[in-house]
């Protein structure tokens, strides 16, 4: 999986590609099949989605980042709100020379991509969204820990949480990976990242997304729940659901075959 940095607003962005390398002033190659551009979890960063830019990279043409402040990106600090976030997306999506692209989010990056939906159609061709949820409501006793650890006064946690217990049983490198990964983002920036996701509600907003969506729900995600992928999908006309068992909120890298393969059969369809 290439990787480079790009300037976006004088951010130094870490992206994440498929195809040959390029130049430093040169994009990627965005010319292959569809445009998908996979948006991250809080506190979370672009390789997460390997599986997928290595899988789709054959015959599409992927593309991750990472998000300032988080990763390898420049900046201590992450943004305020999803519609911060949701803008950045837009600026990056022209400054690579981009139209339009298929966005995938996860949890974070799902509540992203619905705002992104909202206030730049123009910019999307589809939605896949992954760990989504309109109106995240986190514990008060979450967010609190999570305060603590921000403010120094309490150990980084390290939990099993966000996976299926098969997952944890039978293939505990995953989880060792998603740790790996967890540590090179600043725990503040994981911290505010989850208070802007907390403070968007974008239940009644969506109903006005009119781009082909689907829903990825893991079977045994309890923060994000099947539940919610199926409020979402109520409310946007013509999405629906794929639930994968054995999978909890990190689905794609949990059972990333099994996530490709819906993925593989919407863009299909897409295509019709």
């Amino acid at each position: 999986m290439p990787t480079k940095y790009w300037d976006v607003s004088g951010h130094a962005i870490y992206l994440h590609h498929a195809g040959a390398t390029t130049l430093p002033e040169v994009a990627p190659a965005l010319s292959r099949g569809r445009r998908m551009l996979f948006l991250h979890a809080a506190g979370s960063n672009g390789h997460n989605w390997h599986h997928q830019i290595d899988h789709f990279g054959g015959a599409h043409s992927p593309l991750s980042f990472d998000f300032p402040g988080h990763g390898r990106s420049t900046g201590l600090d992450g943004f305020s709100s999803i519609r911060e976030y949701a803008d950045f997306t837009a600026t990056l999506i022209e400054s690579l020379g981009m139209r339009a692209a298929v966005i995938v989010g996860r949890a974070m990056g799902s509540i992203i991509a619905m705002d992104f939906a909202v206030r730049h159609p123009a910019r999307v061709e589809a939605l896949i969204l992954i760990a989504a949820s309109a109106k995240l409501n986190l514990a008060p006793e979450r967010l609190e820990a999570l305060k603590a650890v921000a403010a120094g006064r309490a150990a980084q946690a390290f939990t099993k949480d966000g996976f299926s217990k098969p997952t944890v049983e039978n293939n505990f490198a995953v989880v060792r990976e998603s740790w790996m990964e967890q540590v090179k983002t600043d725990p503040r920036v994981r911290y505010t990242d989850l208070m802007a996701c907390n403070a968007a509600d974008l239940r009644d907003a969506i109903g006005a997304i009119d781009k082909p969506t689907l829903l990825i729900a893991g079977a045994d995600d309890n923060v994000t729940t099947p539940a919610d992928a199926e409020f979402i999908a109520s409310r946007i006309r013509g999405a629906r659901v794929a639930t994968i068992a054995d999978a909890a909120h990190n689905a794609p890298i949990e059972r990333p075959a099994e996530v490709n393969a819906a993925i593989e059969k919407f863009l299909a369809e897409l295509g019709r």
